[in-house]
């Protein structure tokens, strides 16, 4: 049977344990709101995108550069490299990286943490790209560079970037005051007019890449042979 005391004694512990959690939840309330008012004030604005590198998959450098294997070149990488020299792709290569730079303006006076980040990118109505993160997970007050990456498949619609008009980028990310802290969501959006002259120069680049990596390589190797 309970005593008074222990009566008491289990009361007061409940009540502290009821304020440690009211206050712990008031707490974690208030960062969420401190996060979302910085995060109201932070603009973010497209500043550049760049092509940076061609990834071949495994299975179409083996056939390119197994293809003068022996004395008749192997029928699949001639004509995977003859149609690649007319500007023809039958199935995807590999992909292209394209690096995105965005500035984001962080008004407030605390970081924040990016806890997590879901955007895409549209060439026009060409391709949605899935954007990943490539440094920085802190927004620190002023303005931050924000590096991203996307992947763009090599088939037939690389060869048609120079029909692209404008880029879009839209999403959200998850922010807050700490490092796995309660997070609030912020919407991007935003949206580019590129000039033909820009795109052009990144279709360039690429197929410019291929030639060198696909063709050139393997037409130099196949006149070796020749003049043998």
């Amino acid at each position: 049977m309970k005593t008074k005391f222990s009566r008491i004694t289990s009361i007061v512990l409940a009540a502290i344990f009821a304020l440690a959690v009211t206050s712990f939840t008031g707490c974690s309330l208030m960062k969420k709101i401190q996060a979302a008012k910085i995060l109201i004030k932070t603009k973010f604005e497209y500043k550049d995108l760049t092509f940076d590198s061609v990834v071949i998959d495994p299975p179409i450098l083996e056939i390119v550069d197994k293809g003068l294997q022996g004395f008749i070149p192997n029928p699949d990488a001639v004509k995977l490299v003859t149609d690649l020299a007319k500007g023809i792709i039958n199935s995807q290569l590999g992909s292209a990286n394209f690096d995105v730079y965005l500035n984001a303006n962080n008004g407030g006076k605390d970081t924040l943490w990016i806890n997590e980040l879901k955007i895409e990118l549209k060439f026009d109505t060409l391709i949605t790209l899935p954007l990943t993160l490539k440094d920085s997970m802190v927004l620190a007050p002023g303005d931050n560079d924000m590096h991203l990456n996307a992947a763009f498949p090599i088939d037939m619609r690389i060869f048609k970037l120079n029909e692209v008009k404008f880029y879009a980028i839209a999403g959200y990310l998850d922010v807050s005051l700490e490092a796995g802290g309660k997070s609030v969501s912020q919407d991007v959006e935003i949206r580019r007019d590129v000039d033909s002259e820009d795109v052009l120069k990144l279709e360039s680049a690429v197929r410019d890449r291929l030639t060198k990596r696909l063709v050139d390589q393997w037409v130099g190797k196949l006149g070796k042979m020749i003049l043998k």
